[in-house]
């Protein structure tokens, strides 16, 4: 009989079927041994038991084998003709945890605990790292760990199957200067004394400014206090250097001078009398800010949200994605408001962060951010913070109720 030619395609498809389906049937074709029929002595070809199972009966020139499961705690994990089951392993050895329990098909899984890798049947601990090296590729309860030199800018102190080579310490972003560079074995050495630096705005994560300061001594920034001599003969308590005081001309602004030197101030007068109890509630203040700010899962898209509900001139995106990724993410909403506070110096930041949180409830915004924000404020404007500033404010116009103490080295 002659194919027309629409019935060639299909006999071709059939073909083809054919092939596809012989080819699978040969590779999943169960496996085969030789056996002995011990009545005929005919040597049979007998199928296998499949994992789980073992030979209950082996084949015969009339009956197919017979395949029994496993018993409990025995195992066979391949295809074989065994009339038994492996026994599974009946405890994990030392150092050793049980990763999977035995069961019909598997023995049971056993792994080497936290630290340790299996070498030779015997789990041992992970190598260490010497000093000056750090953990590339860390161990794992098969393989040990390696290690690699500490690159250029990176070190490590210690020797440690965990930790990897750290980056120097910048005292530059700390507001110090380096005393000591760091090597591959010790990190860096600042200086106790701050290397000023007013160009950066507070985009250097600087850990020694705080949003409290700003709050508290931006009354004081107005003149005549503004100048920053008549501010340095009018502080009580213990005075400030005059030579401590001139770079700050060369370098700052007028506003920026007053900033400056009221640190100095506060950092040489914390033991006394009075300046003790402001200084001990701006501490205070700032402990409680940097709880409420140290946020751990901002992104970039909170932090643009955050900038676009705050008043007065905006910090461009571009400087928010720099802050984003030169800063640890923890100071990503003071750091924020930083940079907000250097742009809009005459802004109460207490009020500006009343305006916010009205902003980011009406815009839905995550409401771990509003949190803090609100948070923030609160403690921005918390009586405690005024109080201390009036005590401040008064004390610079009747300097009679502090004793001066002699300055000790």
């Amino acid at each position: 009989m002659r194919m027309s030619a629409c019935d060639t395609p299909r006999a071709v498809m059939r073909l083809r079927m054919f092939f596809v389906v012989s080819f699978a049937w040969a590779y999943h074709e169960t496996p085969r041994y030789q056996h002995r029929d011990p009545v005929t002595s005919e040597l049979l070809l007998c199928d296998q038991c499949p994992p789980g199972t073992a030979v209950e009966r082996h084949c015969t020139s009339d009956s197919a084998t017979v395949c029994s499961p496993c018993p409990e705690w025995r195992f066979a994990e391949q295809w074989h003709w065994g009339e038994s089951c492996q026994h599974c392993t009946p405890v994990c050895k030392e150092r050793q945890f049980v990763k999977r329990e035995c069961n019909a098909t598997y023995n049971r899984l056993c792994e080497c605990v936290q630290g340790y890798h299996l070498t030779v049947e015997f789990c041992v601990p992970h190598s260490e790292c010497p000093p000056g090296s750090g953990v590339s590729v860390p161990g794992t309860p098969d393989s040990d760990t390696v290690c690699e030199k500490c690159p250029q800018g990176f070190f490590s102190s210690m020797a440690s199957a965990t930790e990897r080579c750290v980056p120097h310490r910048d005292c530059s972003q700390l507001g110090m200067k380096t005393r000591n560079p760091g090597t591959a074995t010790q990190d860096t050495v600042c200086d106790r004394e701050p290397a000023i630096d007013c160009t950066r705005k507070h985009t250097d994560c600087r850990a020694d400014i705080t949003l409290c300061e700003e709050a508290m001594f931006q009354s004081l920034l107005s003149p005549p206090l503004a100048s920053v001599d008549l501010l340095l003969e009018s502080l009580p308590g213990r005075k400030v250097d005059k030579k401590s005081v001139e770079p700050l001309k060369k370098k700052c602004s007028p506003e920026q001078q007053a900033l400056h030197l009221l640190r100095l101030w506060r950092e040489q007068n914390k033991d006394q009398g009075k300046l003790h109890s402001v200084i001990h509630g701006l501490d205070h203040c700032e402990r409680k800010v940097s709880r409420c700010a140290g946020l751990k899962n901002v992104t970039l898209e909170d932090l643009l949200v955050l900038m676009d509900s705050l008043p007065g001139e905006k910090v461009n995106e571009e400087a928010v994605r720099a802050l984003a990724l030169s800063c640890p993410t923890h100071r990503h909403v003071a750091q924020l408001l930083h940079l907000w506070k250097s742009q809009n110096a005459s802004r109460d930041l207490a009020k500006a962060l009343k305006h916010s949180v009205r902003q980011l409830r009406s815009r839905n915004a995550p409401k771990t951010l509003l949190r803090a924000i609100k948070r923030i404020s609160c403690v921005i404007s918390a009586s405690a913070p005024r109080l201390y500033e009036k005590l401040l404010t008064g004390a610079l116009r009747d300097t009679t109720c502090f004793k001066t103490k002699p300055y000790n080295d």
